[in-house]
């Protein structure tokens, strides 16, 4: 029999149609296989127990880098064949399951470690099984030529092992070697010494950095800063240099045993650590041992393990290094020579470069371990392209007819995200769109993305706030729009991921959103189902002075705070007078329900952080506080919120919680004083849950928004949840901040078509 059997999912940049070539070789049959744009066809022929063994072993074969999703069967007349090829690839057809980036596979680092390999110390090894993909496609399908590698010849032993069937790098698409393909280079940028070439590029930058010297380096997806973590002045010379005050460096360590002198390390972080993104992975400190400033008194350090060769050979030889991405504060991640070399700092002493284009830049994911699974809080490198699936495999020819969404996302932590046929394409992070560097940078990135992947959306999904640069932008893509409220655009972004259809209690905290009344919610009870919710509760309002500044100064959200609950005697700030005269008249106040601003209030309130120099610093400080009680086994002190009914709202009061705050600074540890608020708060959650079920009957709680990120408060309110009979939903596939916003925008602009299809 002949089958003609086109294969979608994973199945290009993987080593896909050599792995085909063998099984079909394996079983002696006779045929093609070929890249068609979106997915591999494959043409077999044989005995009928054959193919089905063939098919058997394809379709059920694991832990080979690639994932089927679809396959289509057609049965052909009979063709003369003599043996099976794999063919040069065809036309372009529907959009592919792209593979992320990959990290340097087992084999290939032992064999750059082996002096007697002929790729010994290549900084660019791969094979079919790891390399670049993402970042140095062009076009589809997945071809040399359609690549950045398209500028590298291969030698006669590279197009050997390429040809060759019993190679592993048989149509590898990145082969390269030591004569042949991308080359080290070194530049000194302030001493204007002659360009390096590969060993003495590589010893250069080496020599440099144990200078106690600050070197940038190419990876996969742009550029990194790398400097030792145990010199102070060193690490101070990198903050002036990417303008960055106190937010703690990702450190990479050349081993999980490294990682182990300095973290805290669970199995399932190792797990996290050593799975093919790469991550870096929030662990938590053990020890002082590391130049302060590496992590300015943080309780996480983010550590991650070399993903490429050149980092395995730096780390061999370096031990632990920050490697953070090049570029200044809030702008994007460089990836070109030019603007690398043309820094306008003295601190950056040289660059070691390659002469391979990165086409996209993609920065480093971030991840953490939250109730005993990986949570993404940053989803990028390593993650992106690979879709999230919102149908089952079952399912998906059904959504054939659906058409093609684009969900803008939101500002802050901004990533967009594309809807076709059961696949959502989140897109990388991209950062504040604030900054017209970045906003330039998402513009782009989405008319790459859409070409890469011939996406054609027929509706636009954007956030409800008016003045969002990701809602204007999608407003001018002259496409059918629909506005959706950004915390029922969290949970959505929860039950996408978990294929929930059942009504849901969305409980979605976070610092800023939009509300459909025009005022800042950010504490919020919903009740979701489809494209609907009700609000249903949330933190009682409390004022807040307006503007950027007061997200930056938690002092002064606290003295707003305790001036509205009555609890003005407890103000003991030298600048409150023209706070409380701001509140008296009215002057730039505005309402806000903001989890975030309240956990802000808190931090000050306790005099442990009152200034954020990056986001969420003062809550992340304080939940170290209420971290180390834990650790301390230090009884945490009661306090409680109350729980009313106004009108038809359930509201969670925080005036008794910040009357214990108050009443019991300077007498109480206030470690416990911390880990009592974050108790008290998943309690109050866990009470307005309970009220929400008594009344519509749900049992199932969708968690999401950047407060839950918080390690203590959310394994608290989970594990209550769990206790009073709740089922618990949180994001782990994208983030739970503003991040994983797009991928509800569109679990909504779905349900939002599907409704109106049914009612026309």
């Amino acid at each position: 029999m002949t089958l003609k059997i086109n294969v979608y999912g994973i199945v290009q940049g993987v080593g896909f149609r050599p792995l085909v070539y063998h099984m079909a070789k394996k079983e002696g049959l006779k045929g093609t296989v070929r890249n068609v744009g979106g997915y591999v066809e494959i043409i077999a022929q044989g005995e009928k127990g054959a193919v089905g063994r063939f098919l058997t072993v394809l379709s059920d074969s694991k832990d080979l880098g690639y994932e089927i999703i679809k396959l289509e069967k057609e049965e052909l007349s009979f063709l003369e064949l003599n043996d099976f090829l794999i063919l040069k690839s065809g036309d372009f057809g529907e959009a592919s399951v792209i593979p992320p980036d990959l990290p340097v596979c087992p084999t290939c680092h032992k064999e750059l470690l082996d002096p007697s390999d002929r790729r010994y110390h290549n900084p660019f090894i791969s094979c079919m099984s790891c390399g670049p993909r993402f970042t140095i496609m062009e076009r589809l399908p997945y071809d040399r030529d359609q690549t950045t590698m398209v500028d590298f010849t291969m030698c006669s032993l590279c197009n050997e092992e390429y040809t060759s069937p019993e190679s592993r790098r048989f149509h590898a698409q990145t082969i390269s070697c030591n004569d042949c393909g991308p080359s080290l280079f070194y530049r000194d940028r302030l001493e204007g010494e002659e360009e390096l070439f590969e060993e003495e590029a590589f010893e250069k930058a080496v020599s440099v950095i144990l200078e106690g010297k600050i070197v940038a380096v190419k990876g996969i997806g742009g550029y990194h800063l790398v400097c030792s973590p145990f010199r102070e002045d060193t690490v101070n010379k990198l903050r002036n240099l990417k303008g960055r005050e106190e937010k703690p460096f990702a450190v990479m360590f050349p081993s999980i045993s490294e990682i182990k002198k300095y973290c805290r390390v669970t199995k399932e972080e190792i797990s996290l650590l050593e799975s093919r993104p790469r991550p870096i992975v929030l662990l938590q400190r053990e020890g002082d041992y590391m130049a302060y400033s590496t992590n300015r008194g943080s309780m996480f350090c983010g550590a991650f393990l070399p993903y490429t060769p050149l980092q395995i050979m730096l780390t061999r030889r370096l031990g632990p290094l920050i490697m953070t991405s090049a570029n200044r504060s809030s702008q994007p991640i460089i990836r070109e020579e030019e603007p690398m070399m043309s820094l306008l700092s003295k601190e950056l002493q040289g660059v070691l470069y390659n002469k391979r284009r990165i086409h996209r830049s993609v920065d480093d994911s971030v991840a953490k371990i939250m109730d005993g699974k990986p949570q993404l809080i940053r989803r990028s490198r390593g993650y992106v392209p690979y879709p999230v699936f919102l149908s089952t495999k079952e399912d998906q020819e059904k959504k054939a007819e659906e058409p093609c969404i684009f969900a803008a996302g939101g500002d802050l932590k901004a990533a967009f995200c594309f809807y076709e046929k059961g696949s959502a394409v989140v897109s990388q992070y991209f950062g504040d769109l604030e900054e017209s560097q970045v906003m330039e940078e998402y513009e782009n990135s989405f008319v790459d993305i859409k070409e890469l992947f011939r996406f054609q959306p027929e509706l636009a999904v954007c956030d409800l706030h008016p003045n969002y640069h990701s809602t204007r932008y999608a407003r001018s893509l002259k496409l059918p729009f629909l506005e959706v409220q950004h915390h029922h655009a969290h949970i959505a972004s929860v039950m996408a991921e978990h294929h929930l259809e059942e009504p849901v209690i969305g409980v979605a905290m976070d610092g800023t959103g939009y509300g459909t009344d025009g005022t800042i919610w950010g504490g919020e009870f919903l009740i979701c189902q489809d494209s609907e919710f009700i609000r249903a509760g949330h933190i009682s309002p409390f004022p807040i002075l307006g503007g950027d500044q007061s997200m930056r100064e938690a002092w002064k959200t606290a003295i707003c705070c305790l001036a509205h609950w009555d609890l003005q005697e407890y103000i003991t700030d030298d600048r409150s007078n023209l706070i409380l005269s701001a509140l008296k008249h009215g002057i730039n106040v505005i309402n806000s329900s903001s989890a975030g601003r309240l956990f802000d209030a808190a931090s000050s309130v306790l005099s442990i952080a009152q200034e954020n120099s990056y986001e969420g610093e003062c809550a992340s400080l304080f939940e170290k506080s209420g971290l180390s009680a834990i650790q301390k086994q230090i009884k945490p002190v009661p306090v409680p919120f109350s729980i009313s009914k106004v009108g038809s709202m359930w509201e969670l009061n925080p005036k008794t919680a910040f009357a214990v705050l108050c009443e019991g600074r300077g007498k109480v540890d206030v470690r416990a004083l911390s880990l009592g608020f974050h108790i008290g708060f998943a309690n109050g959650i866990v009470s307005v849950c309970e009220k929400l079920r008594a009344q519509h009957g749900i049992s199932t709680v969708c968690l999401s928004g950047g407060v839950f990120q918080n390690t203590v408060l959310t394994e608290h309110a989970v594990r209550f949840l769990r206790e009073k009979g709740f089922q618990v939903y949180m994001n782990l596939s994208v983030p739970p901040n503003d991040g994983g916003i797009s991928l509800g925008q569109v679990y909504l602009g779905r349900k939002y078509l599907e409704t109106f299809h049914q009612t026309r």
